[in-house]
């Protein structure tokens, strides 16, 4: 990701609505959206870690991988859940045409799966 796509993000919340007191609060809600990125991208991280000592350990049963997978399937679902809450929440912040704006510029910069595998490889 572009070190600028996030100050572009909100300089287009803040040119796009009218209301100032609505862009804030978009904006903040944007910034959680961050933070759950970024939490998302370190629960990838410890994830992956964790599958690799489970493979390396010759005496790891098959139960105690599952058992691993399962955890990390519920806590992907919750910050799937935590994610859609926002986004109903921005929404609800927008009106249909600014949501466009602010959605079309989303559609062109960000690329979330990519960028979360990316950056628990290390490579952002």
């Amino acid at each position: 990701m572009r070190l600028n796509v996030r100050a572009d993000e909100i300089a287009l919340v803040q040119t796009t609505m009218a209301d100032s007191a609505r862009a804030e609060r978009l904006i903040g809600l944007l910034q959680e959206r961050d933070r759950l990125m970024d939490e998302s991208t370190a629960m990838l991280r410890r994830y992956r870690r964790e599958l690799l000592a489970l493979n390396a350990d010759y005496d790891s049963s098959s139960e105690s991988i599952s058992e691993r997978v399962a955890v990390f399937d519920r806590e992907r679902m919750q910050m799937q859940d935590r994610l859609i809450e926002l986004i109903v929440q921005m929404k609800a912040t927008t009106t249909v045409e600014e949501w466009e704006v602010i959605a079309e510029f989303q559609l062109s910069n960000f690329k979330s799966r990519q960028q979360i595998y990316n950056r628990a490889r290390g490579l952002i």
